[in-house]
């Protein structure tokens, strides 16, 4: 994020919320709140795009994860209106994520392939490899084991080239460790053995997540018959669970752990955990996590068959799902409300687009022909001269004016005048539309030039030929003209391959000359040179 252009007040605040976002301590979330403040004062959606969504992240490290999606709903509206798609990624990403912990599977999918859109779109491959590894994580639940190990793959593959980095390298193992228990629910042993080998090769660092990691290496002993080994991760794991601070990152997998051990009825270790788990649920305020755990703990008593904690587990798991019906209607309208938000945003953007997109326009054109201006000639014969001596194409240079224009506009007056050339500039758009390797511009006055690319000197004869026959066949009277009782055009081509010396002021010089030649000897008629010296080669038709 570039922040140059501010003072040193906001430049101060982000460097500290760079410095302090590891830790996510007060100071961290006082700084984000200060410039959340100078960003809605200021109206700067910039400013309000970056603090969003670093609050959001602090609330996400504090448990307070209502106040998470009100910080990420604010940011990614103001993201979107300051063009800030690496961020906005990331906000549709934990907005993925929030859904999916909130039991939202169909709120999820919906961020996550908005999140993916604008990833590719402008191309942040690192952000987007982490949409997929969460979609791919998704598809898992539902038992889409195709579909997950194709985006877990395509993840794995992205966070290979960051495996270096330390977020990296946890990414890449958490993505071999979902496609390790893919390979596991596909009962391919094989597979899930060498993912696991991928894990220990990149490192301490991919033991970050042991719920993911040790958990599948648990679930590979038991089905390689390595029951004691399998044990002693299970034991690991239950002693690590102490320094366990949140579901919310690593529910998936935790929950996974539990059906491992109700499937091999290791009831006295999910006696160990549940306390623990129990209060941390509680602490996330997240219906749908209380019951994902209430109903592991249904099964569990019920398979120690003790009946008095199963008929009060199932009386807290029926209020908590009443409570979920209610959560759902509220993620529902949020939900709606952010996609108003952000079609109200990108309605004020097509507004931006197209006010810049006139005032652009009437940079390059003139405003009385609306042909090409002198600003928008010079770039574009920038251009195409370079490619013609690059590609040694011919290219041809015409300048026309309206022959006793004077004395038309002294007879007609100056609004015939400008009616006049509106008509050539008529002419000239429809010969642009016809080739697009003509290209036409307002010199001045009464003054134009036409650009032929491409073209040989027969051709350009006869394309400027049919250019005075059309101003011809206007039948614009004017009876100060010694040389038609219409109106009438002179003109003067420079022809040829544009040479390593020559520039295109060469050409535009050449075209001047032959113009005043044709109007000394004759007007209303058409002079192409070929070189551009004094005695060059012409033809006068």
């Amino acid at each position: 994020m570039d922040f140059t252009g501010y003072g040193g007040e906001i430049r101060e605040l982000v460097k500290e919320i760079a410095e302090c976002r590891c830790r996510k301590g007060g100071a961290y979330m006082e700084n984000c709140k200060k410039l959340i403040k100078i960003g809605r004062d200021s109206r700067d959606s910039y400013l309000l795009g970056f603090a969003c969504y670093y609050q959001a992240e602090g609330y996400f490290c504090l448990n307070d994860y209502q106040n998470m999606i009100n910080s990420l709903t604010e940011g990614i509206v103001n993201q979107r209106e300051a063009s800030q798609w690496r961020l906005l990624v990331r906000s549709h990403n934990a907005m993925g994520i929030d859904a999916v912990n909130r039991g939202n599977a169909t709120v999820a999918l919906d961020q996550y392939i908005t999140a993916l859109a604008y990833g590719k779109k402008y191309e942040y491959p690192y952000e987007t490899a982490l949409v997929n590894s969460n979609v791919g994580r998704l598809y898992m639940s539902f038992g889409e084991y195709d579909a997950a190990v194709h985006y877990l793959k395509k993840a794995s593959q992205t966070f290979w080239n960051y495996r270096d980095d330390f977020f990296g390298k946890i990414n890449l193992a958490t993505a071999y460790a979902s496609l390790g228990r893919c390979s596991l629910f596909r009962k391919n042993l094989k597979e899930a053995e060498e993912y696991e080998e991928k894990i220990h090769q990149a490192g301490k660092e991919a033991e970050f997540n042991y719920f993911m990691t040790r958990g599948l290496s648990a679930k590979i002993r038991h089905e390689q018959g390595r029951w004691q080994e399998r044990d002693q991760y299970i034991e690991n794991i239950v002693q690590n669970l102490k320094g366990f601070q949140t579901l919310i990152d690593s529910h998936e997998d935790v929950f996974d752990f539990l059906d491992f051990l109700l499937e091999i009825k290791k009831y006295q270790e999910l006696e160990k955990v549940f306390p623990k788990l129990d209060r941390m649920a509680e602490e996330s305020g997240i219906t749908n996590l209380k019951i994902e755990l209430l109903r592991r703990q249904a099964v569990y008593y019920r398979a120690v068959q003790d009946r008095e904690n199963y008929l009060e587990v199932c009386a807290r798991l029926y209020e908590e799902s009443e409570i979920l019906k209610e959560e759902g209607v509220s993620v529902f309208h949020r939900a709606t409300e952010l996609r108003f938000s952000l079609e109200r945003a990108r309605k004020k953007e097509k507004e931006l687009l197209k006010e810049k997109q006139i005032l652009q326009e009437r940079s390059e054109k003139d405003a009385l022909t609306g042909l090409a201006n002198r600003y928008k000639l010079n770039d574009y014969t920038g251009k195409i001269f370079d490619k013609a001596r690059e590609r040694q194409d011919m290219l041809s240079v015409e300048i026309f004016d309206v022959d006793y224009f004077k004395q038309y506009n002294d007879t007609y007056g100056h609004q015939a005048g400008d009616d006049c050339l509106k008509e050539i500039g008529k002419i000239l758009g429809g010969l642009m539309q016809r080739d697009q390797n003509i290209f036409c511009a307002r010199y001045g006055g009464d003054e134009f030039i036409v650009i032929y690319y491409g073209k040989t000197d027969e051709e350009i004869l006869s394309l400027s030929k049919e250019l005075r026959q059309k101003v011809l066949d206007l039948k614009l009277e004017h009876k100060e003209s010694q040389e038609s009782e219409y109106l009438t055009i002179s003109q003067g081509i420079r022809s040829g391959i544009p040479e390593h010396q020559h520039r295109m002021w060469d050409y535009l010089c050449a075209a001047d000359k032959a113009l005043y030649c044709v109007k000394k000897k004759k007007k209303n008629s058409i002079c192409l040179i070929h070189r551009n010296e004094e005695n060059a080669e012409s033809v006068i038709v």
